[in-house]
């Protein structure tokens, strides 16, 4: 039990980082852009890393913050269906989806990652460093995901969608 203690304090510090991490890119990302229109409006002004910089960033929050909203249980989920079926199927589904989900991420990850490294030689014009400092964001949220599903395979009591839960509401409850 002390083990399965130490892997979810593991699963939770990975988590509050990659959590941190998308919130300090995210509040980067306005300032920048704040930054570039102030300049652009009010001051006629416009920096050359105005518009590479967001770009950068907004790719980094995006897959980041799926990772993270992964993890938690706010990404998208149809439960529905799967709400429909006797609890032992329920189950099932459960770990098919995340072996077939893990599979995924790892193919994704390792496509991303031969793109990023095809684009180490290339650099945005401006801020002159390289676009597979962008790209890596791509292959290192899929290994969140990738870890916060393993997470979700090694639980032992998983939450699983209740009968009727989120099921197409009647007419009569309109």
């Amino acid at each position: 039990m002390e083990t399965q203690g130490k892997l979810k304090s593991t699963f939770d510090v990975v988590y509050k980082l990659a959590e941190l991490l998308a919130a300090t890119f995210f509040i980067l990302l306005c300032l920048s852009v704040t930054v570039q229109v102030t300049a652009r409006y009010f001051f006629d002004l416009a920096f050359g890393w105005g518009e590479e910089l967001p770009i950068y960033l907004f790719l980094w929050v995006s897959f980041l913050a799926a990772a993270v909203a992964y993890r938690d249980g706010s990404h998208l989920s149809v439960n529905f269906i799967v709400a429909l079926f006797p609890r032992k199927v329920r189950f099932a589904i459960y770990y098919i989806n995340l072996l077939l989900s893990l599979g995924f991420v790892l193919t994704i990850a390792y496509y991303e990652g031969l793109m990023t490294l095809s684009a180490r030689h290339s650099t945005f014009v401006v801020m002159k460093i390289s676009k597979a400092s962008c790209y890596v964001g791509i292959p290192v949220s899929c290994f969140l995901f990738a870890l916060f599903i393993i997470e979700k395979l090694l639980t032992k009591n998983p939450k699983l969608p209740e009968d009727g839960e989120n099921q197409i509401p009647n007419q009569e409850s309109l």
